[in-house]
């Protein structure tokens, strides 16, 4: 289900450790929103990412996004796309919007310190669930993928802007609408 990110794969260690010993598939990893009862999602502990790859489940406790960092690589502008980061883009909005199936449509204003978050503190503390959840997907792509700190803060950078740009109004969910939009189009 997950669009493969355009980067080679190549898990850290601990990752590929439990994804095989749980016969999951690489290219299709997911990060999966656990639900305290039937209504409530719960994240106790983020380092602690519940892996699907729409067949099979693992555990995997994930170090620090900045232990996740590799390489050196600085990004070209991501005032527009680049091809080769539309897959990182892809993999966090197609994880937005399992985010807001189950906690409802998400604010733009939200969504921007989110990310913001995200690119400033990396490791900082706790927003709440959507704040966990994205930085646990932030962890799978970091731990799929050699992007280096530089990569990852334009990555997260552009997408705090995208939601600042469609904030229209206080409270506004025009980020979530284009998202869904998005992915309609692409079915």
């Amino acid at each position: 289900m997950a669009k493969e990110v355009s980067k080679p794969l190549d898990p850290v260690p601990s990752l590929k450790a439990v994804v095989e010993e749980a016969g999951l598939k690489l290219e299709h990893l997911t990060v999966a929103l656990p639900m305290h009862g039937e209504k409530k999602p719960f994240i106790e502990n983020r380092n602690s990412i519940v892996v699907d790859d729409g067949t099979n489940t693992c555990v995997w406790v994930a170090p620090s996004l900045r232990e996740l960092f590799r390489g050196n690589v600085t990004p070209p502008s991501l005032e527009k796309y680049p091809p080769e980061y539309v897959p990182c883009f892809f993999y966090y909005e197609q994880h937005f919007l399992t985010a807001c199936e189950v906690l409802g449509d998400r604010t733009d204003q939200e969504m921007e310190e989110v990310y913001a978050m995200l690119r400033r503190r990396p490791d900082g503390k706790s927003l709440g669930v959507l704040h966990d959840f994205m930085w646990q997907v932030s962890a799978l792509l970091l731990g799929t993928h050699i992007l280096s700190g530089a990569e990852f803060e334009a990555v997260a950078g552009r997408l705090e802007r995208s939601a600042r740009t469609w904030a229209l109004r206080p409270v506004s969910r025009n980020y979530i609408a284009a998202v869904k939009e998005m992915f309609d189009g692409y079915k």
